[in-house]
């Protein structure tokens, strides 16, 4: 299985970058994971951005694809909950596990509907490029439970 996270805006913070780096590096043996980066709308904000960011968002997942779309709305997992949804996903055959991080705005709803899991990272709100890193990293600790490695520790 591979794990695409498609997000929406540029990150230009070095430091944020090497991290995020730092984990895909990392996923390399267990989940190879990439970034790929989609281009703010050009709408002004609101609904109307967040529809047409979303209709971009969607245009890159392919049909058979898992979706996890990252929304402080959504459900909050235990690193071990998100570990075993990940291990669901893989043994069901998925070949690909996209998740999608927001622009400023956030996501559609045409996004959560698609999303086979809308996940919240916190009740707490951070700004769409501190978001990269944090899920890279998640990612890297449900995939190395998932092997029996000891990076978690609990």
């Amino acid at each position: 299985m591979k794990a695409i996270i498609l997000a929406t805006g540029k990150c230009r913070d070095k430091h944020l970058l090497a991290l995020e780096a730092e984990y895909i590096k990392r996923l390399k043996p267990f989940l190879p994971t990439s970034i790929i980066e989609l281009p703010h709308g050009k709408n002004t904000g609101g609904e109307a951005l967040k529809l047409e960011e979303s209709k971009t968002q969607l245009s890159k997942i392919p049909s058979s694809a898992k979706v996890i779309a990252l929304d402080e709305r959504g459900k909050g997992l235990t690193t071990p909950e998100f570990s075993k949804k990940l291990s669901n996903f893989q043994d069901s055959g998925t070949n690909e596990v996209y998740f999608i991080i927001g622009g400023s705005d956030g996501l559609h709803q045409d996004i959560r509907d698609r999303a086979n899991l809308v996940l919240s990272l916190s009740k707490l709100t951070f700004p769409h490029q501190m978001v990269r890193p944090i899920i890279t990293e998640q990612i890297y600790r449900a995939a190395t439970i998932i092997a029996g490695h000891p990076y978690h520790r609990v």
